[in-house]
Parts: structure tokens; sequence; C-alpha cells
């Protein structure tokens, strides 16, 4: 019987990391194998971890994708092209981690190991939650967002799409966070916080304008 493709797309730590829950759960039963390897735009390497690095272009078409670039604009343009080549869109879930039944998940959502993903949770496509964070009940992930590890996300909090939480962020139960906005590394956020800014501290203050669009300089 021939194994279905299943591409990562991007090969750098979350990429790695991926690949890792990825095969976790294939050798522990919870996903069918697969022919598994690394697309990227330009490769520098023929193999990572062992797997194959595959340029787009030469990639199979139909195959299976999950996008793991840590960046949630390039996560949303990483989203479009794919759509474009014709891949589908697929999530990846550790077999560490808690997901309720009575949550929404939808396409190409990564979840790692050890996160807690609470009740009538809704996590929009194409994001990224990283080790042990906790998604209370009733909280909205909007798409492409980046959730990193040891965030916790009180019940009812209202993630805005395209939006970046860094490691260790707390935010206070039914806060909203507008979207396109990075909440710097640990990070107390008691209030809203609105649409395209950067917020830091302890309480999380504005402190400039999210201009760039970019977490990682």
């Amino acid at each position: 019987m021939s194994l279905d493709h299943w591409y990562i797309y991007g090969a750098g730590g979350l990429g790695i990391e991926t690949m890792d829950i990825l095969q976790s759960a294939i050798r522990r039963g919870l996903q069918q194998p697969h022919h598994c390897a690394f697309i990227v735009d330009h490769p520098t390497a023929t193999e990572v971890l062992g797997f194959p690095v595959v340029a787009v272009g030469d990639h199979v078409p139909g195959a299976k994708v999950t996008i793991a670039v840590g960046e949630p604009f390039a996560r949303k343009a990483l989203l479009e092209k794919v759509e474009r080549l014709g891949l589908v869109l697929q999530s990846i879930f550790s077999p560490d981690a808690f997901i309720s039944e009575y949550a929404e998940i939808a396409d190409g959502v990564i979840v790692a190991p050890h996160v807690s993903i609470q009740a009538t949770a809704k996590i929009g496509r194409n994001v990224a939650v990283n080790t042990a964070s906790i998604l209370g009940h009733d909280i909205v992930v909007g798409e492409n967002c980046v959730v990193s590890s040891m965030v916790n996300l009180g019940g009812g909090t209202q993630v805005g799409t395209l939006s970046y939480l860094g490691m260790g962020a707390l935010v206070k139960e039914r806060v909203q966070i507008g979207h396109s906005s990075i909440v710097g590394m640990g990070s107390v956020v008691h209030i809203d916080i609105p649409d395209e800014v950067i917020a830091l501290g302890n309480p999380a203050r504005v402190v400039r304008r999210n201009e760039d669009k970019k977490v990682f300089k």
C-alpha cells in the first residue's frame, strides 16, 4: 500500500518541533504513517532529522501540509501560497496534549506537547500553540496566530487574527487582544489590547505600533 505525502513547511526550529510531534503521533498509532518531508522555498540542505527537504515546485500535488513558521504574517502568506499550490492544510496534535472534545479546532493547527485546550475553545486556521500553554474555556484564537510556550489564556479571552503571544504571557479572563498585535514574553495582560500594537510588561502596556508586522528582527 502506498503512503500519502505530508510536508512540514519550514525546516527551522518550529519546523523540527512540528515534525517531531507528527512522528510521535504516528509511532503511537494516533496518526496513519505517511511519507514525511520538509518543504521550503530555497533548500540549503537535502535532509533534516533524516527527512528529505523538498523545494517548492518539486512537491507532490495534493499532499498534506502543515505550516511551521513562527511569524504570523509569514504564516498567512504561506497559507495563501499552499492553497495556490493545491496542498491540503492539515493539523498536527501532540499525543501528550489535552484537547477537549468540545473544543473547535480548524485546519492547519499545531498543538504541541502538554498544551491544554478546554471546552468550547475555538482555534482558527493555521494557528501554532506551543509547549505547555493553557487555553481556557470559551477562548477564541483567530487565524494565523502564534501562541508561544507556557502562555495562559483565561476563560473567554479573544485573540485577533495574526497576533503573537510571547513565552509565558498571562492573559486575564475575558480580555480581548486585537488583530496583528504582539504581547511580549512574560507580560501580564489585565486589560484589552488594541489592534496592531506591541504590549509589554506587568501590567502589560502598549509601547508602540506594530508597524513592521514582524516578531523576530
